[in-house]
Parts: C-alpha cells; sequence; structure tokens
C-alpha cells in the first residue's frame, strides 16, 4: 500500500525514480525506490518522512493513515509551488536523455494520467456532466 501510493505521488509530481533519489540526496538510490513501488521493500520511517518532504506532502499520506488521502491527491486539490519546478539545469539534463528514453519516461506519465482520469468519476462528471442512471421499467 506504501509502494503504490508512493509511486503515484511521484509520478503526480513528474519525477522519475532517479529524480527522487536525488531530492532525497542520495539517502536511497532509485532501485530502492523501486523495491518500495513494488512493495518488495518497506522503507524505515526515516526513509519514509525524507521522501514524504522531497515529495511536499506529509508522511501519514504514504502510510495512508490520512482519513482525506482521495481528496489530497487530487490534482485539483494540490496547490501548485514555483519554488518546486524543476531548475533550468535539470530540464536541461532530461532534454539530453536520449529521445528513447524521453519518450518512456513521458509515456509512463501520460499513461499514469490517463488511468487517473479514466478512474476519476468526479473528473468524468465535470467534463461531460452529471452521470445520471435511468431505470428501465
Amino acid at each position: 500500500m506504501v509502494g503504490e501510493r508512493l509511486r503515484r505521488f511521484r509520478i503526480a509530481r513528474g519525477m522519475s525514480l532517479g529524480d527522487l533519489a536525488a531530492a532525497v540526496d542520495g539517502l536511497v538510490s532509485s532501485q530502492t525506490l523501486s523495491k518500495y513501488e513494488q512493495g518488495k521493500l518497506q522503507p524505515t520511517a526515516r526513509v519514509l518522512n525524507r521522501i514524504a518532504s522531497a515529495l511536499g506532502i506529509k508522511s501519514a499520506q504514504l502510510w495512508g493513515e490520512s482519513t482525506c488521502d482521495a481528496e489530497a491527491e487530487h490534482p485539483l486539490n494540490q496547490t501548485i509551488d514555483s519554488s518546486t519546478d524543476k531548475p533550468l539545469s535539470e530540464r536541461r539534463k532530461f532534454l539530453q536523455l536520449p529521445k528513447a528514453e524521453r519518450h518512456r519516461i513521458l509515456s509512463e506519465q501520460a499513461k499514469e494520467m490517463a488511468d487517473f482520469y479514466e478512474n476519476d468519476t468526479e473528473w468524468r462528471e465535470w467534463s461531460v456532466g452529471p452521470i445520471i442512471e435511468y431505470e428501465i421499467p
């Protein structure tokens, strides 16, 4: 469960595993983060706190202790913090990646976004109007 939440928050913030590993100052590697996301390893409380801080969330949201997880994760309920924007050097680093790697990263992010909106009935109601179920006599 922690791993699933970690992955959702990371991708929602447009971060790769490498980005997150760098954001926690190398406390854990991208391979270890991947194992957390897959549920193969559980992070310690110290590591989880650092990861949550790097993601701009409370560690309770990763543990699932928040009663408002779904609301907190919804993109429309999140504020945009311009101080967390990628510096120009990070953007350039991304652009220097091989085209196939950039495509893979962007495809992964696009798939996550599509899955999110496909399963989000609130979004569907907002974009096409309320979903009305009719009973046929």
